[in-house]
């Protein structure tokens, strides 16, 4: 989440709901776009989603893009002390390794909480349902000073460094900064070990018993997972056909047959100071995979002229023969074909 590292912000439990059809969820996100903000204060103009993922576009020629396949799990919080606009955040944490979780500021907790499940429902009609089932907080290893304030001796346990309002730990009693040293009679010994041995357990058990340091004293909280039975499931019949888009008519298939991302901060920071758009899919039968464009293709220049970003790409199509100057693999190269203005 882009923001001032002094911010502070509060985090919620929630467990979305679900939209019978893929349209319903894109007509919702239609009728909440007006109380919809990018993490650098652009206004929303126009969004798309697909199986691949979804994609806002914002007024100030940036974007937010979510990948189906790679979101685990969301998160609402709400930025405190702050009398500005949209102050909640709806925050996708995605699944790759030093990948930016993409964040979209909403300007009240309902609205928050409708994006979020417009998210769900989408990434659940990909086939990439998100995970709920946590117990609503977040966790890493504890820092020297940690280990220190606990009169720990040694490395142990996980300090709590997120705890959701409303969630079944902070109902417990588990608060920010507690150190878990063991979970119903199993030790914690590190994040990672927690992730592997102990969360799968939580996924399952009843009750659990927490037990936790809290400047320097031990406690034992009792833990109650949110039963299965209570996590909403997506309907069965809920899929993507035709990719939707609010406000408009459905489109034919794009003549040149890809579909675009704006660049991740990794990317951005090989380019030393360039701009560009990636390719995220490359559509079987158009032109971009006769001219053998690949998926994670960056395309620095279209026509000659530097792509400044997804929104800004097709300004740059023209009728007939179109080139492209693509970075892959960090490699140069140079294709061309023949398209559309305005049909990518």
């Amino acid at each position: 989440m882009c923001a001032s590292a002094k911010a502070n912000f509060d985090a919620y439990y929630y467990l979305p709901e679900y939209y019978p059809t893929v349209e319903e969820a894109m007509g919702r996100l239609k009728n909440i776009t007006p109380m919809l903000m990018g993490i650098w204060d652009g206004n929303l103009r126009s969004a798309e989603a697909d199986r691949l993922g979804i994609r806002f576009f914002w007024n100030d020629g940036k974007a937010t893009v979510i990948p189906f396949d790679k979101l685990s799990w969301m998160r609402i919080y709400q930025r405190t002390e702050y009398n500005g606009p949209c102050p909640w955040y709806v925050l996708a944490a995605l699944s790759v390794e030093g990948e930016e979780s993409p964040s979209v500021r909403a300007e009240t907790r309902g609205t928050a909480e409708s994006l979020y499940s417009i998210i769900a429902t989408l990434a659940a009609a990909a086939g990439n349902p998100v995970e709920m089932r946590g117990l609503g907080f977040s966790f890493v290893d504890p820092t020297e000073k940690d280990l220190k304030g606990a009169g720990l001796k040694k490395q142990a346990g996980v300090t709590a460094t997120i705890v959701e309002k409303g969630s079944p730990v902070e109902k417990g009693g588990l608060r920010k900064g507690d150190i878990i040293l063991s979970v119903s009679g199993k030790a914690v010994e590190s994040a990672e070990q927690y992730k592997k041995e102990v969360l799968p357990f939580t996924r399952t058990a009843d009750t659990l018993e927490m037990e936790v340091l809290r400047k320097g004293k031990k406690q034992v909280f009792r833990v109650r997972p949110m039963p299965e039975e209570k996590f909403p499931a997506p309907p069965k019949s809920l899929t993507f056909g035709q990719s939707s888009v609010p406000g408009k008519e459905e489109k034919q298939p794009p003549k040149l047959g890809i579909v675009l991302r704006n660049l991740t901060m990794g990317e951005k920071g090989t380019l030393k100071g360039r701009t560009g758009t990636a390719i995220l899919e490359v559509k079987p039968g158009g032109l971009a995979e006769a001219m053998k464009m690949q998926p994670g293709d960056i395309i620095l220049f279209c026509n000659g002229k530097a792509v400044p970003s997804v929104e800004g790409f097709s300004a740059l199509l023209v009728e007939g023969e179109n080139t492209f100057h693509l970075l892959r693999n960090g490699k140069e190269l140079t294709v061309g074909g023949s398209t559309v203005t305005e049909s990518f």
